[in-house]
């Protein structure tokens, strides 16, 4: 339970998630125990215990720390934002620049998160930490960030074909003559954050669209919209 724990909060009750010794004790044993206990009445039942975590109000907690626990690293009082897997990020790319990565392999249309095994091969995959598989231990991941994470989504031919493709959300909206530009910017933003643009990000989304004179400048400047997107810190983190 604590390494399901510390997969959800990014640090374990006990952490190192494996470091069990009397000399490292849990920040909170009585929740330990407690999670520990439930986890076997019900007979190790692991989408239980997903269930469990996710609905408590310990993991609904906000990001956003306030005065009481601003300083808090350890005893949960907020939530702590984390990086999302590599898989994840992926598939968070091809959704919000609307293409998709074909693994050899698998199906067309697969999503990373659904890769089996490690018998697939993917650059972006591997410099964001997707772990090997040489074992089953989760802290084989990496999610230590790098200079090569950043020029990878800067300007990486991987990424830039992602954004420039036909079928991509930048083409559909830079050729769509009937919507105005406003709500092509809230679709974005619902795609990329789930939420809509605040006004200030609206106003200089807008203006850079508009500065386009013609229709590949147009296209160009959706694809620089939805790039800048895509390199965020909010794109990078789960709040």
């Amino acid at each position: 339970v604590n390494r399901y724990w510390k997969h959800f909060f990014s640090r374990g009750i006990v952490d190192p998630e494996d470091d069990m010794r009397v000399t490292n004790p849990a920040t909170n044993p009585e929740l330990l125990h407690a999670l520990a206990q439930h986890f076997v009445k019900s007979k190790f039942d692991l989408k239980d215990l997903v269930r469990s975590i996710c609905k408590s109000t310990t993991y609904q907690l906000s990001a956003e720390p306030n005065s009481y626990n601003a300083k808090d690293k350890q005893n949960f009082s907020r939530y702590y934002p984390k990086r999302l897997n590599a898989e994840v990020l992926l598939d968070a790319v091809d959704y919000v620049s609307g293409s998709t990565t074909n693994f050899t392999g698998l199906p067309a249309g697969s999503r990373a998160v659904q890769i089996p095994d490690n018998g697939v091969t993917s650059y972006f995959l591997n410099v964001f930490g997707k772990p090997e598989g040489a074992s089953a231990c989760e802290c084989e991941r990496s999610m230590d960030a790098s200079l090569a994470q950043s020029l990878h989504l800067l300007n990486s031919q991987e990424v830039q074909s992602k954004l420039s493709g036909g079928g991509g959300r930048a083409a559909t909206l830079s050729s769509d003559k009937k919507n105005p530009i406003q709500d092509k910017i809230r679709t974005l933003y619902l795609a990329a954050f789930s939420r809509a643009p605040l006004p200030d990000e609206l106003a200089a989304a807008e203006a850079h669209v508009n500065r386009a004179q013609t229709d590949e400048a147009r296209k160009q400047a959706f694809e620089g919209v939805v790039w800048a997107l895509a390199n965020t810190t909010e794109s990078f983190f789960n709040p």
